[in-house]
C-alpha cells in the first residue's frame, strides 16, 4: 500500500504513533510511506523514517513550497495547522507512477488489516471516503452549494484516485476554488473536497474512519434507529480510530473511551516510548471504555449518560 500523511514539527509524535499503528496492523505486505511537510526537522524526519525502517518500509519525503498554500485560510482560533492544506496537493507532489494512495490523518489510530479498504474499486470516482453522519456544521449544504443526498465526508481518511485527479487537473481547481470562495469555508480544505467531489465521492462503510463524533448520543441516536447491531460492531471495534477533535487522547482532559489505543501504539515508538499515562489515567480511561460499552448493550438513551456530551 502507498500511505500519504502531513505533518508539521508539533505532529511528530502523533504521526509516528498512527504509522506504528499501520504497520503493526498490516505485516502481509510491504508498504511506502509518503510524508508531506515543510521545514521538518532533520531529528524529526530521522524519527519517522526509523519507524518505517523498523518494519521495512519503503519511506519518501516530500517538502512542501509554503508559498503554494499562502491564500490557504487557517484562522488563529481553528484547532488545526496549515499542514492540513497538504493533501490537496498530493497528485502533484506524488510520483506519476502512483494511481492511487491512502491519505491518513496524523490524529488516528489503525486497528486492523486495511487491505480491504485498499483494494475498493475506484473507477469513476475521485476517492472513497466516510460520511459524516450528520455531525458537520448544520448549515454545510447551503453553504457550499449542494444536495444534502450526497452527504458530507470527512476528510481524515481518503483512499484517492491518482488518476482522476490528474486527468482532471483537480489541484488547479482546488485552488481557484479557494480563492474565490475562501469566506464559505469552516472545514478548510475538508470543505473544498465536499464542495467539489461531493458527487464523485464513493462513500464507504464507518468502520474506516470512526470519528470521535460517533461516540456521541446524537450520533448514537441516529445510528442505533438505522442498524443497530453494525453501529455496535463498528463502535467496540474500530478498524480506523479517529480521534477528530478536541481534546486529543493525548491531552489530560480526554474522556474518549477508547483514548488508550493510541497509548498502546505510541508505547511501540523508540523515541515516544516514556510517553505513558500515569497509573490513575489508565484506570479512568479503562473505566470510561467499560462504561460505555454498557450503555450500549443496555440501550441506555440521553445525552446525560455519555462521556463526551
Amino acid at each position: 500500500m502507498d500511505i500519504v500523511c502531513s505533518t508539521d514539527n508539533n505532529y511528530v509524535q502523533h504521526c509516528c504513533c498512527m504509522l506504528v499503528s499501520f504497520l503493526e496492523n498490516n505485516k502481509e505486505d510491504s508498504h511506502s510511506i509518503h510524508v508531506l511537510s515543510e521545514e521538518l526537522k532533520p531529528e524529526y524526519l530521522k524519527q519517522i523514517k526509523d519507524v518505517v525502517d523498523s518494519y521495512k518500509g519503503q519511506f519518501f519525503y516530500y517538502a512542501v513550497n509554503p508559498d503554494c498554500l499562502k491564500f490557504c485560510p487557517v484562522k488563529a482560533t481553528d484547532h488545526l495547522s496549515i499542514a492540513t492544506y497538504y493533501r490537496l496537493l498530493i497528485a502533484n507532489l506524488l510520483p506519476q507512477s502512483l494511481k492511487r494512495v491512502l491519505y491518513l490523518d496524523c490524529d488516528i489510530v489503525v486497528d486492523g488489516s486495511l487491505k480491504e479498504l485498499w483494494d475498493t474499486p475506484l473507477t469513476g470516482y475521485a476517492l472513497a471516503a466516510v460520511e459524516e453522519l450528520g455531525s458537520s456544521a448544520q448549515d454545510v449544504y447551503e453553504r457550499l452549494g449542494y444536495d444534502a443526498k450526497y452527504g458530507y465526508f470527512n476528510a481524515g481518511v481518503l483512499l484517492v484516485n491518482l488518476e482522476y485527479w490528474r486527468e482532471n487537473d483537480l489541484t488547479e481547481i482546488f485552488f481557484q476554488y479557494m480563492a474565490s470562495h475562501s469566506d464559505k469555508l469552516k472545514a478548510h480544505d475538508q470543505d473544498v473536497l465536499n464542495a467539489l467531489l461531493h458527487d464523485k465521492c464513493l462513500h464507504v462503510s464507518q468502520k474506516w474512519n470512526v470519528e470521535e463524533a460517533f461516540y456521541h448520543y446524537y450520533i448514537i441516536k441516529k445510528w442505533r434507529k438505522r442498524d443497530k447491531n453494525e453501529m455496535k460492531s463498528i463502535l467496540f471495534h474500530p478498524l480506523i480510530l479517529h480521534y477528530s477533535w478536541k481534546p486529543k487522547p493525548w491531552e489530560k482532559s480526554c474522556r474518549h473511551p477508547f483514548r488508550l489505543k493510541y497509548f498502546e501504539y505510541l508505547g511501540k515508538v523508540v523515541a515516544f516510548a516514556d510517553k505513558r499515562m500515569s497509573f490513575g489515567e489508565r484506570m479512568l480511561a479503562h473505566y470510561d471504555k467499560f462504561y460505555f460499552k454498557l450503555l450500549i448493550n443496555l440501550g441506555v438513551n440521553g445525552h446525560r449518560f455519555y462521556t463526551l456530551e
